[in-house]
């Protein structure tokens, strides 16, 4: 959320998916990108600690914080940070992240900022350790996906893919996204339209080794 002070994490709660009860904001200022571990206390986010050349504040690092009331957060670790003169120079997370047999599955975005004409945003996985997902297990060397469509390279901010949702279409009775389970990723094109990229989570993770 931004406001007068910063940019912060907000805590929401909707009981019909039609309206949202907010509940407090649960960050220190200048944070983004926090998801939640589904069925634990744990969060990933990005801490804005970098200001780059534009005199604008933007994050180099994910880490992980843990809450028992979701209200109160404390930093546990740093999970990974960005690599310089790579495709994720600068980076965040994009969907929760999904718990399969492997690991959490956690794809996030990244940002090559060393060409000259314009950053370029894109994707990317990683896999955690289920019982301490601030262990990274493995992560992409390259990205999964990069703005290549004529939607995705001008709009109104150009050569933009931003993961902002991943829908599993199983689960298993202990919660866990099978590796044959389809998983339907939306994301944002350009910041003018959404997209869709249809995968399976044993690809993903193949893309993490």
């Amino acid at each position: 959320m931004d406001t007068d002070a910063g940019c912060f994490l907000g805590y929401f709660v909707s009981e019909d998916f039609t309206s949202l009860d907010f509940i407090a904001l649960v960050s220190p200022p200048d944070v983004r990108n926090g998801v939640l571990l589904e069925g634990t206390n744990y969060r990933f986010e990005r801490p804005n600690r970098y200001q780059g050349s534009d005199g604008v504040k933007t994050g180099t690092a994910i880490t992980c914080s843990h809450s028992e009331d979701r209200l109160i957060w404390q930093d546990v670790a740093e999970v990974f940070s960005g690599r310089p003169h790579y495709w994720d120079e600068l980076i965040g997370s994009g969907p929760p992240p999904l718990k399969t047999e492997a690991g959490w599955l956690h794809i996030y975005h990244g940002v090559a900022t060393h060409f000259g004409s314009a950053n370029i945003y894109q994707a990317g996985v990683s896999l955690h350790d289920l019982e301490r997902p601030w262990i990274t297990l493995s992560r992409s060397k390259y990205n999964i996906l990069e703005p290549r469509e004529l939607y995705e390279l001008t709009g109104q901010v150009p050569n933009v893919v931003f993961p902002s949702a991943a829908i599993p279409l199983q689960k298993d009775a202990e919660g866990l996204v099978p590796l044959n389970s389809e998983v339907y990723i939306y994301y944002g094109a350009a910041d003018t339209c959404v997209g869709l990229v249809i995968c399976t989570i044993r690809d993903l993770i193949a893309q993490a080794q």
